[in-house]
């Protein structure tokens, strides 16, 4: 038979934690019952603002592995695109 959460274990209880300078930004810390219940350990989360809250969301994992060159060209930012290189002819045993 499974133990009875403690109040620090249950997930569904609230909590009030404080905003922090954080580097450059500002930061919370999330309560580990909220991570282990979540699975975001290293997980990336999308956050929105919605009136005067803050709206985290584990963002969904697409398997690289299925992914197109084209699905993954369209997932590129602007500023990820750069011009072509040219390293000029090959040197020693390249093969190209």
């Amino acid at each position: 038979m499974k133990s009875p959460l403690t109040r620090a274990q249950d997930p569904s209880v609230m909590r009030t934690t404080v905003v922090r300078k954080w580097g450059n930004g500002h930061g919370i810390l999330l309560p580990r019952a909220f991570i282990d219940s979540l699975h975001l350990e290293h997980a990336e989360v999308e956050t929105v603002l919605r009136g005067s809250s803050i709206v985290l969301t584990k963002k969904k994992e697409v398997a690289a592995e299925n992914l197109t060159l084209k699905e993954m060209v369209r997932g590129m930012r602007r500023d990820d695109r750069h011009d072509i290189v040219d390293f000029g002819a090959p040197q020693g045993k390249e093969v190209w």
